[in-house]
């Protein structure tokens, strides 16, 4: 649709629909700017290095060197 598309039709709605159109985008509005705030507080876990990775493997007894190889060469 064109700009002159949403115009037409805006112009056949009454002042009740208007209105009632408004609250509406504005209620969306709000939420979406709601959303983006909470993940944007959300709580973010910091990216593992690879020496933590291999700290970690040690402790539970598993050899990931080939894995850590194959990661670090993409």
């Amino acid at each position: 649709m064109t700009e002159e598309d949403y115009l037409t039709r805006l112009r056949e709605l009454s002042l009740e629909q208007l209105s009632d159109l408004l609250v509406k985008v504005e209620a969306k509005a709000a939420a979406k700017k709601e959303e983006k705030e909470r993940r944007a507080h959300a709580i973010k876990v910091p990216p593992r290095t690879s020496n933590d990775i291999k700290k970690m493997a040690e402790e539970m007894g598993l050899d990931l060197s080939g894995l850590m190889r194959e990661i670090s060469r993409r």
